[in-house]
């Protein structure tokens, strides 16, 4: 990492967090979608409906390829961020990066994404849908051992 120039690594972070906010904005847009309106646009032949039905046929799938997706480019944005503060300020930095990633994650990949989403989730769900669906293919055989492991987890604790 220590040949990748600064302004290489300040933008990969810059492109996770905006990966973030596309998993966040995702998951809520997908979650508060009017399910009678999104009957009626099927029933219309209108394609980012067919996609979001398709995919909110299986939840659990569809919220597991998000947490996925989320956990992984916040985990490398910060993991990035941490490279960049040893490089420039040294060890002692890492800390106060990690406050600024977290205010920087939280204001522009949480609370604003899922705000939009919530009040405008047809305008977020449809055209995610079209990322969503391939992720989902590619993601599955991942989201099947991590539901697997997460339920006889539950089981194991004696919740069923």
């Amino acid at each position: 990492m220590n040949e990748i120039p600064i302004w290489i690594l300040f933008s990969l972070v810059g492109v996770l967090v905006l990966l973030s906010a596309f998993f966040s904005s995702s998951e809520t847009s997908m979650m508060a979608i009017n399910r009678y309106r999104l009957k009626h646009l099927v029933k219309n032949k209108h394609q980012g409906a067919k996609r979001v039905t398709k995919l909110l046929k299986r939840t659990d799938k569809l919220l597991g390829v998000i947490l996925i997706g989320n956990n992984f480019v916040n985990i490398l944005a910060a993991t990035l961020a941490t490279i960049i503060a040893i490089r420039i300020w040294g060890e002692a930095s890492i800390f106060y990066v990690t406050l600024l990633l977290t205010l920087i994650i939280l204001i522009f990949a949480e609370v604003t994404p899922k705000t939009i989403a919530a009040i405008k989730p047809e305008s977020i769900a449809f055209p995610a849908s079209f990322l969503l669906k391939p992720l989902l293919k590619i993601l599955e055989p991942a989201v099947y051992l991590i539901s697997v492991i997460s339920n006889s987890l539950t089981k194991l604790i004696g919740v069923n």
